[in-house]
């Protein structure tokens, strides 16, 4: 009688025991796959797609974009650097472009001629193709040096987009030799950093 309770008691012990590690590994493994609220995950830019701004996107979850646009000097000898956080809603990143380059700011000459209107924008492999309102020829106060600061303020504002190397110029559709005169428009215009004036 005692031996078999003995037994018993023993087959008891040893069932616990197991029962007790079996636990033990589950609670480890569910320790193992849930993450602590501090974790961060380590992104490789290498194989991680980066996130479009181009024209026209589908995602209309507004949220801020921070944009750097370039405006004439007063002088007109060059463009400034000017950073502006706007609110998109439907990623028309270009277009909040244009809106910001109309409103320049305090000491800065507007370099989009009165009446310009973006018509349309839209951006492959590297260039954005622009089409303005004829305003942008007919309304532009002439000379070399202000058909510089024109149309390199929208090309070095442009072409601060990651999928951006060029600009394409259209008037009401048609691509023109020289929109405004000396420039040649009837190819892409590359970015121009010379024009830049380096602020401190």
């Amino acid at each position: 009688m005692f031996r078999r309770t003995f037994k018993t008691l023993v087959l008891a012990i040893v069932s616990l025991l197991l029962a007790g590690t079996f636990l033990t590994g589950c609670n480890s493994a569910k320790t193992q796959a849930v993450q602590s609220p501090d974790s961060t995950t380590t992104v490789d830019p290498a194989t991680t797609p980066a996130p479009s701004s181009g024209n026209s996107l589908s995602d209309t979850t507004p949220h801020s974009v921070k944009l750097t646009l370039y405006f004439p000097d007063s002088n007109g000898n060059g463009l400034i650097p000017i950073d502006r956080t706007v609110v998109i809603a439907d990623q028309e990143i270009i277009k909040e472009m244009f809106i910001a380059l109309a409103t320049p700011p305090s000491g800065m000459i507007k370099p989009l001629p009165k009446g310009t209107i973006l018509k349309s924008a839209s951006v492959k492999d590297g260039v954005a193709t622009i089409d303005l309102s004829p305003e942008f020829q007919k309304n532009f106060g002439g000379g070399s040096a202000g058909e510089e600061m024109t149309m390199y303020s929208i090309v070095d504002t442009l072409t601060t987009l990651p999928n951006v190397q060029s600009v394409q110029f259209l008037l009401d559709g048609k691509k023109l030799d020289g929109i405004l005169g000396n420039l040649d428009t009837s190819v892409p215009l590359k970015r121009n950093d010379s024009l830049i004036i380096k602020t401190s």
